[in-house]
């Protein structure tokens, strides 16, 4: 008769020889931050006319209205899927810890101040002042991924030289 504890450890994880920790995190990892990089360098790219001081319309606004709906969604997904990497058994490279809060920092004060713009409240003044805010956490949003990106290659080197 087999044993109760046994089976049930059996039905709980896969063998061993097919388990691979953090395989598909690893591969999720790549896949939302080179989401990332994309959409934030499609708004920084459609972006350019506004802060050269010219008029913002037609395509280049309509692709960086739709970049940013990607933004709006992705970037709380990839915060809490990043997000376990501050967990004290996955030491990071600080750089890597910096360019995730200022990454996700920025994007939500771009995000804020679009939104609050939105809102019956803000006068015209505070509206523009609000597109300051915006266009700065904007233009911060990409120093702050290559910092990340550096960080997760200065994270990844030092894991592969211990292991």
């Amino acid at each position: 008769m087999p044993n109760p504890t046994e089976s049930a450890d059996l039905a709980v994880s896969p063998p061993k020889n097919q388990r691979r920790p953090g395989a598909i995190g690893r591969w999720v990892d790549r896949f939302l931050i080179g989401c990332l990089v994309l959409v934030v360098a499609i708004l920084t790219a459609t972006s350019a006319p506004a802060v050269l001081g010219r008029p913002f319309g037609g395509t280049m606004l309509l692709t960086h209205m739709m970049a940013s709906g990607a933004l709006v969604f992705g970037l709380p997904v990839f915060a809490f899927a990043m997000i376990r990497h501050f967990l004290p058994q996955h030491p990071i490279a600080r750089s890597h810890a910096a360019g995730f809060l200022l990454t996700v920092t920025a994007g939500l004060l771009t995000i804020a101040s679009v939104f609050a713009c939105m809102l019956p409240i803000p006068s015209t003044d505070q509206m523009h002042r609000l597109m300051q805010v915006h266009k700065i956490a904007g233009l911060t949003m990409t120093p702050a991924i290559v910092l990340l990106l550096i960080g997760l290659r200065l994270t990844r080197s030092a894991s592969h030289h211990h292991s």
